[in-house]
């Protein structure tokens, strides 16, 4: 009789007498069924006859996913494996498939060859729901020789951090290449001339083949005569701080090992380092703040560099350097407005930072004085049509003159300001008095202009 329980199929083995009639009635049902065109056989060719599984035999690498196929019997089907630490299978399916993971057998079967595949047998036994029809099956699984070769980065061109410190190894970086090498041994043996497939599982990098200079997420590489096979990782600029995966698989069998490393993104903690750091500009004369123009270079970091400048009084060309260690020129340009401490901000292609400090002053020595404003003569007596004429010394040296009447018209010129009553023929209305103000923009003379009252247009 049979009990099924939450999935779990529960045999209870009849004495041989009861088996018999067991198999004999199934026999004639299965006849009947057959005979009159329906019945679970004849729904599902999976199901009735001979119980099988397959694959049938074979040997199968350890850490390699395999799919194993039930037929015939009844379902559901129970599954013991021989080795269930090795090659664990479900207890109970209820379909006709189940996939499987071995693990990597510690021992190995006795009398093995020198030079043969070192494995270890395991039988997978299946009986069906009635207990009676079952299929045993002999597979060999074997070690994963690939698991124990080791993938090592062996030189890299990431640079040292602000500190001195390289990235530490096993790691790749942002906008860097690192060389990785497998030294491929098969049973103790270097593998000389044997073709692996490497691919990017996880992570922001692409290979590269140093022999062809291809360049992917997956490529073929060739062991060298000494076992040893070499390819280049390549991580582009920017990419941040992450855990990556590398997956080596052999060709030949499909054996595959996984690789996980460090990509520094290396964006932060990291300072470039900028020389020199510090300018400061002085000017001539005490009124004047310092202008000119300066070179500083950028180590420590990966071109592009740009630079900004955090005063409109400095700039700081070109705005990006492509060269390493890059360079740049900045320059003071405004001698009336004094800066202090001015910022200069490089960043590298990787968001690492250095700055530079600007500083203009002014100089220690005082201009000369000008000498004192005077006009002179300070009065005139003009006829009808008539210019007369004052010097102008002193002051800023840019003069100007104005007059109250507009019968009166001043002109500077130089140091020389003309003054001309319009018209002619004065008239009989007498003189007047005419106001003159004559001034270098900070300091005002006047000059009195005595002139005719009135005179003929």
């Amino acid at each position: 009789m049979r009990a099924t329980v939450k999935g779990e199929s529960i045999v209870n083995y009849h004495s041989l007498r009861n088996s018999l009639t067991t198999v004999v009635l199934a026999f004639g049902a299965a006849v009947l069924l057959a005979a009159c065109g329906g019945g679970g056989a004849g729904g599902n060719p999976n199901q009735g006859g001979a119980v099988s599984i397959t694959p049938n035999g074979g040997t199968f690498y350890a850490g390699v996913p395999v799919t194993f196929t039930v037929q015939g019997g009844r379902a559901p089907y129970a599954i013991t494996s021989s080795e269930p630490n090795l090659l664990p299978v479900p207890s109970i399916i209820e379909d006709h498939q189940f996939t499987t993971i071995p693990n990597n057998p510690g021992v190995i079967d006795a009398g093995l060859q020198p030079g043969e595949l070192p494995t270890r047998s395991v039988v997978i036994t299946v009986r069906d729901s009635t207990g009676v029809l079952i299929s045993t099956q002999d597979v060999r699984v074997a070690q994963n020789f690939v698991t124990g070769y080791g993938v090592a980065f062996t030189s890299t061109n990431c640079p040292a951090d602000s500190s001195g410190t390289a990235d530490p190894p096993g790691q790749a970086c942002a906008g860097g290449e690192t060389v990785f090498q497998m030294l491929a041994t098969f049973n103790g043996n270097l593998a000389g001339g044997r073709q692996f497939r490497v691919e990017v599982l996880r992570g922001n990098f692409s290979l590269r083949n140093p022999a062809t200079g291809q360049a992917s997420s997956s490529i073929v590489l060739t062991s060298a005569h000494d076992g040893v096979i070499t390819g280049i990782i390549e991580v582009p600029l920017n990419a941040p701080s992450q855990l990556a995966v590398l997956r080596v698989i052999d060709v030949q069998t499909g054996v595959y090992s996984d690789t996980v490393f460090t990509i520094s993104g290396r964006t932060q903690g990291t300072t470039l380092t900028v020389l020199p750091n510090e300018f400061t500009f002085t000017g001539a004369l005490t009124t004047q703040c310092g202008t000119g123009t300066a070179d500083f270079l950028v180590f420590d970091g990966v071109p592009p560099f740009t630079a900004i400048s955090s005063s409109p009084n400095v700039s700081v060309t070109p705005s990006v350097s492509n060269s390493n260690p890059g360079r740049f020129t900045i320059t003071a340009n405004n001698r009336d407005t004094c800066v202090a401490n001015a910022t200069i901000v490089v960043t590298d292609s990787r968001g690492a930072v250095g700055t530079a400090t600007v500083t203009t002053n002014t100089g220690s020595i005082a201009p000369t004085p000008p000498a004192a404003f005077a006009v002179g003569p300070s009065t005139l007596i003009l006829g009808c049509g008539q210019t007369g004429s004052v010097a102008v010394v002193g002051g800023t040296g840019n003069y100007f003159a104005t007059s109250s009447n507009p019968n009166v018209v001043a002109v500077a010129s130089g140091n020389t300001v003309s003054i001309t009553r319009l018209g002619r023929d004065p008239g009989t209305g007498g003189t007047i008095a005419v106001a003159i103000g004559v001034s270098d923009g900070r300091t005002i003379s006047t000059v009195t202009a005595t002139v005719p009252a009135t005179c003929a247009p």
